[in-house]
């Protein structure tokens, strides 16, 4: 089993000797969930400042102030983030006659005194009272709950993708209908209630009458299965299910132990980032990741050799790895920018709103 990236922008991620697979022992809450955690336990419901500028050095930017026992702390929102800073009061100095009248420093120096990258002549103080909570709507619509990953099926002798997307489900080996269990349950796409992914919930079942579903630490992952969805008869591409697997960002190719290297450069999709390659061993599963070219490292590390069991500990670091490649793979080139705009978009409308 493996995958070949020979003439690609593709690069095998690199495994540790030390590392091992073990359960869920890291926070897997985004930044964007961080940031609101922590707008609540120190900011929401408090007395404190929200500053907002529009047009300024930095885009449109959201800035929080509160004053603690012995720290300001102040929340930068911008169209690349947020940064969560704190500021020991004593060394924000406090004018001689602020002292006199029992007041403490102007907002405008805590700002300085936090960071100097903060535009703090372009921003103005908002007084409204609805901006809290809209500020909290606007990280809340950043949160990503779900996920989707696409899982394809190689068997003898196929390297390529236009071959694994013409693989049939009664022609599918014991170990892959095995290891789809492995992923999640089957569920009925007719009527289901729950995240579909794209996939059609009607009577009409244009992508299939089933798929692989679960539920997994708080977030719902949909499993866009190649041998699911629709096949056409004299159609190489397969274009139904090209259009699924080739819109996911993570890809999981099921590699029978007949298979042949998969050839990543047969890939086309600009939107898969991430192929993970899983092969049947008498331990459980053999995997390997590749990565476009752009994406940073993720946790958790691979060990070395990289061989996982078919227990909940095994499963729950695999889809730990698909999770956080697929947040890896939000920083690159191609999707950082499109993040950025849209997060541009929800600061400009509250800038409009509330700024005075």
């Amino acid at each position: 089993m493996s995958i070949s990236v020979e003439d690609s922008d593709w690069t095998i991620l690199p495994t540790n000797r030390s590392a091992h697979v073990q359960g869920v022992h890291e926070s897997l809450l985004q930044e964007c969930e961080k940031d609101i955690i922590w707008y609540r336990e120190n900011f929401f419901g408090k007395p404190h400042y929200n500053y907002l500028g529009l047009e300024t050095e930095r885009g449109p930017i959201a800035i929080s102030i509160v004053e603690g026992n012995e720290n300001w702390k102040v929340l930068v929102r911008t169209k690349t983030g947020s940064e969560r800073l704190t500021v020991p009061t004593k060394s924000v100095p406090v004018p001689f006659l602020r002292k006199i009248f029992g007041l403490g420093p102007p907002l405008e120096s805590v700002m300085q005194a936090a960071s100097s990258n903060i535009p703090v002549s372009a921003v103005t103080l908002s007084r409204e009272l609805a901006l809290p909570n809209e500020l909290l709507a606007m990280e809340e619509r950043q949160v990503i709950r779900s996920y989707k990953f696409g899982v394809a099926y190689l068997t003898t002798g196929q390297t390529t993708e236009e071959e694994m997307l013409r693989n049939r489900t009664e022609r599918t080996s014991k170990a892959y209908q095995q290891f789809l269990s492995f992923l999640g349950e089957r569920i009925e796409l007719k009527g289901w209630k729950g995240y579909r992914a794209g996939l059609d919930t009607s009577a009409s079942g244009n992508t299939g009458t089933h798929s692989i579903y679960t539920k997994w630490q708080s977030y719902e992952i949909m499993f866009h299965v190649a041998t699911l969805l629709p096949y056409t008869e004299h159609e190489p591409q397969q274009v139904e299910r090209k259009r699924h697997l080739g819109n996911d960002i993570v890809l999981i190719v099921f590699q029978d132990p007949e298979a042949g290297k998969l050839r990543i450069k047969t890939v086309a999709s600009k939107q898969n980032h991430v192929v993970a390659a899983v092969q049947p061993c008498p331990e459980g599963y053999r995997v390997q990741f590749v990565a476009k070219e752009g994406v940073l490292s993720f946790s958790p590390e691979l060990p070395e050799p990289t061989i996982i069991g078919t227990d909940a500990t095994a499963r729950d670091f695999f889809l730990h790895k698909l999770v956080n490649a697929e947040r890896a793979s939000y920083k690159a080139p191609s999707f950082a920018p499109k993040i950025q705009r849209t997060r541009n978009v929800l600061l400009t409308d509250v800038c409009t709103k509330y700024a005075s």
